[in-house]
């Protein structure tokens, strides 16, 4: 494959038990899962006093904070030790035990599951079996006595991954910005390949990699002072069209691509361009942003995300201040520029981990913060603006959710553990406003998140050598 130059011519809930947590309202539905969990674990310790003493309780069989996964539709079995509470005096520790226990469980949409429930080990441990039919945090609630208090937790219900089983291997080092041409030409850090094997085009020069957007068969590249227009033929990517730039744009945070337009941000300015009707490239207008002081965010540092929220309206999402984020609207005028558009911005809490066409993610919350140290928010567009479409709480400690966004769409990862044989998970979209779903990730869980990406088209994952690297894809379903 070449590049080729040429003319330039998208449920009763049970009353809280005394002594328990508040639950949160557990997320959502869908088929077929896997399950993970976690809990807040107590402290232990004698001391030297006559006070008694509490050592931590256990689910899985260990005191794990990343605790093992089970399979939806055969039966998940739990090992869940209760707060024991031992009489601490002249260097004796009589064991206090429950000798009897019960246990509830409440799928996404807060129907109460049949589980059964036993003692073992004389009261050390409590066994709970039961099958999840449906994707989402399921609430788990055991009641120990007349000792070992009462636990509330969270089980991560996912679905299997619905994508290809099967993966294409790219001989390049893990590609930061990856997509494919709608005719199968794969681009990686702006170096195109029409097959795996094939020979490899480079957009650039320099060491620097340029930035690409595609949409369907348009390729669009910005680098090296210049925005270039190529379509994929099915045997090249021919050049339509190539803009000479006044000066280099700073720090590209962001793009939105149709075949006709290509609206980039960068450090400073909205810049739009456009494919007239007649095979002209042209720059439409700059539009300068922010209107104040910004705070970076993702793992890359962005400033700004571009959301499109209506055919002529854009939102750009920033943080003028932690905790929070919020989205400011831009209008198309008469003139082609986009300009600040009159409304305030909207406020949305937490802090933007991932976005796609017309959807935003945000997370509230911190990691180690117990309970629920975080909870997702997905954001749609919706008349204009952007409404909250699905939560998912996530108990403390499930690994922080961050994500790299200025390379393009991505979806958040969420990795329930690091343990062998744990797994990550992607939220998925429910179909009305509800808790959000959750669906397995494929590849391998235990790698670092600076070298595993989702992105609405495909799953990605690799190392970074700049010798004998590779990027091993699996393909997502279209839609």
């Amino acid at each position: 494959m070449g590049v080729r130059e040429g003319r330039s011519p998208r449920r009763t809930r049970p009353p809280r038990a005394e002594g328990a947590r508040a639950r949160p309202t557990p997320p959502m539905k869908t088929a077929s899962p896997l399950l993970a969990l976690t809990a807040v674990l107590a402290v232990s310790g004698c001391s030297a006093s006559d006070a008694p003493c509490i050592t931590p309780p256990s689910i899985g069989g260990n005191t794990s904070v990343s605790p093992p996964a089970y399979e939806v539709d055969s039966s998940a079995t739990l090992h869940v030790s209760p707060f024991q509470t031992f009489a601490c005096r002249d260097d004796t520790r009589a064991s206090q035990l429950p000798d009897s226990v019960t246990a509830q469980v409440f799928d996404p949409e807060n129907t109460e599951l049949p589980v059964e429930v036993s003692l073992s080990g004389g009261g050390s441990s409590a066994i709970l079996r039961f099958t999840p039919r449906m994707a989402g945090r399921h609430h788990v609630l055991v009641a120990f006595a007349p000792v070992g208090s009462v636990q509330q937790f969270g089980a991560y219900v996912a679905r299997p991954w619905r994508g290809s089983n099967s993966s294409i291997t790219l001989p390049l080092p893990r590609c930061t910005q990856l997509d494919r041409t709608a005719r199968g030409t794969w681009l990686c850090d702006g170096v195109a390949l029409r097959e795996p094997n094939a020979k490899a085009v480079r957009f650039s020069t320099s060491t620097v990699a340029p930035d690409v957007a595609i949409s369907g068969n348009v390729v669009w590249v910005v680098g090296e002072g210049r925005v270039r227009r190529f379509v994929d033929t099915g045997t090249d990517l021919e050049l339509t069209g190539s803009l000479l730039l006044s000066q280099s744009l700073p720090a590209i945070q962001s793009r939105l691509a149709t075949e006709n337009e290509l609206l980039v941000l960068d450090a400073r300015s909205l810049h739009r361009f456009t494919f007239t009707d007649t095979g002209v490239l042209a720059a439409a207008g700059a539009t300068p942003w922010p209107s104040g002081a910004t705070v970076p965010f993702g793992i890359d540092s962005v400033t700004g995300l571009l959301v499109r929220v209506a055919e002529d309206r854009l939102m750009v999402v920033q943080m003028e201040r932690a905790p929070d984020s919020r989205a400011c609207p831009f209008q198309l005028g008469p003139d082609g520029v986009y300009t600040a558009a009159p409304e305030p911005c909207q406020p949305l809490p937490g802090l933007p981990v991932g976005y796609a066409e017309g959807t935003v993610w945000t997370r509230v919350g911190d990691p180690f913060q117990a309970p629920f140290g975080q909870t997702l928010h997905l954001w749609k567009a919706r008349k204009g603006a952007l409404v909250e479409q699905g939560t998912l709480a996530l108990d403390a400690p499930v690994q922080g959710v961050l994500s790299p966004l200025r390379a393009g769409f991505i979806i958040p990862d969420v990795q329930l553990g690091s343990y062998p044989g744990a797994f990550s998970v992607m939220p998925v979209e429910p179909t009305l406003p509800g808790p959000l779903g959750l669906e397995r990730l494929p590849g391998t869980s235990s790698l670092a998140q600076e070298l595993r990406t989702v992105s609405p088209r495909f799953y990605w994952e690799g190392d970074n050598r700049p010798t004998n690297g590779s990027t091993v894809i699996f393909e997502r379903p279209a839609g």
